[in-house]
């Protein structure tokens, strides 16, 4: 599918989507439970389908109903089924990243396995450190990526160290399953970027009513906690709303925007401070984004479109996003005749005004609705050439763009 964006004068009101990384994590804390838990206000995308997926895989009930998940929890205790459990993630790293340490949790083999571009993304780091805690887990083909294959046993606990630099997950992952250990997790975190994702993480099991202590660079986390079925409601998605708020920001449009928690735990508001504080008048300008991955594209067309040099630092880790995201970023950017380059972990952006240009996704939702946007404001017209990627983590995204007056046509 292909959409084509003309700049657009918007208005009206948009509804935040649900939360990606909540809804996520309350799909397997729900499955992890003892007893029923309602999940209102799920997210349902490709990727959150994947999950769902993969916790039925594993034993348990599931049934989706309109904006409303009912889960029958096992308890930690997924039910012998005397097979090999496969388990395919798609594209979903957080997918992949999360149940491969939950799948731990059964008694059988089990084999997680995603498309082409997960296998390329890092698992190396979480396999080790199931391994030290006694986890019989392999890479099949390539060591240290999907797919892998593991037996189902329980986790020794004690003391581990793991690095967070390529991904917040592994330590997510880790917390999760903590609880069901023979002893007592100390969880020590070296080179840790994305930290709003593991208070995400903490934030929900504390909801299912398992406790995390952090004392330092370190989680503790005490065996024999139960996590307990609840209701529970899913937030509105930050990272998402950005689109909406770049997109208010460019045109200078009015553009209400409901369904977003101001005490939430997600990163990801910090985009409403970057707009606030954003230096119009200044001739460069540098930002620290290691803790807030998602909003990189979006703050990367901010810049774009305002005079001067941004120079977006500590994001090494975007290249093993669902593109190379820092290579995407520059290569589409130059396209638009914004002048942009990167390093290892930085972007340098020099502000004009972009002109519409024909966009390669690279299979990468952000990278779609990053540049839609900019197609809004840019000169002439903009085609996002594989605009059904948008569904990885916002189906609704093109009509809602739609509803607020965007000029896109659908292809």
């Amino acid at each position: 599918m292909k959409a084509i964006i003309y700049p657009s004068k918007l208005k009206g009101t948009i509804s935040a989507p649900p939360s990606k990384s909540y809804t996520h994590r309350a799909i397997i804390l729900a499955s992890l439970s003892s007893g029923k838990s309602l999940i209102h206000n799920p997210l349902i995308s490709e990727d959150t389908n994947m999950t769902i997926a993969a916790c039925r895989q594993l034993g348990v009930g599931i049934k989706v109903r309109n904006k409303l998940l009912e889960i029958k929890g096992v308890g930690g205790l997924f039910p012998n089924q005397n097979r090999v459990i496969k388990i395919f993630c798609g594209n979903s790293g957080t997918t992949a990243r999360l149940i491969t340490a939950v799948a731990t949790l059964s008694k059988e083999d089990v084999i997680i396995d995603g498309n082409s571009r997960l296998r390329h993304r890092p698992m190396k780091q979480l396999i080790e450190a199931l391994t030290k805690l006694e986890i019989n887990i392999q890479s099949i083909k390539e060591k240290g990526f999907l797919p892998v294959q593991l037996r189902g046993s329980t986790s020794l606990g004690g003391k581990i160290t793991i690095s967070g630099k390529d991904s917040s997950q592994f330590i997510s992952a880790l917390l999760l399953t903590a609880p069901f250990a023979q002893k007592d997790i100390a969880l020590k975190v070296i080179d840790l970027h994305s930290s709003p994702y593991i208070d995400i993480t903490i934030d929900l099991m504390s909801t299912f009513g398992v406790k995390v202590q952090k004392k330092g660079d370190t989680f503790f986390i005490k065996a024999g906690q139960k996590y307990i079925g609840r209701d529970y409601t899913v937030e509105g998605d930050y990272s998402s709303a950005s689109y909406f708020l770049l997109a208010e920001t460019i045109t200078k449009s009015k553009i209400k925007i409901t369904n977003l928690n101001s005490h939430s735990a997600q990163g990801d508001k910090y985009f409403l401070e970057i707009l606030r504080n954003f230096n119009n008048k200044s001739k460069t300008r540098a930002i620290d984004l290691g803790n807030h991955p998602d909003i990189v594209p979006t703050v990367s067309i901010l810049a774009s479109f305002i005079e001067g040099k941004t120079i977006i630092r500590n994001i090494g880790h975007l290249k093993h996003k669902e593109s190379n995201r820092l290579k995407s970023l520059v290569e589409e950017l130059n396209k638009m005749d914004i002048h942009s380059s990167y390093t290892s972990d930085s972007l340098l952006i020099t502000g004009n005004t972009p002109r519409g240009a024909i966009i390669n996704t690279h299979s990468d939702h952000r990278i779609a609705m990053s540049f839609a946007i900019a197609g809004l404001h840019a000169s002439g017209k903009t085609t996002i050439n594989h605009a059904e990627v948008v569904n990885k983590s916002y189906p609704n995204f093109w009509a809602d763009l739609q509803k607020i007056g965007a000029r896109v046509e659908l292809l």
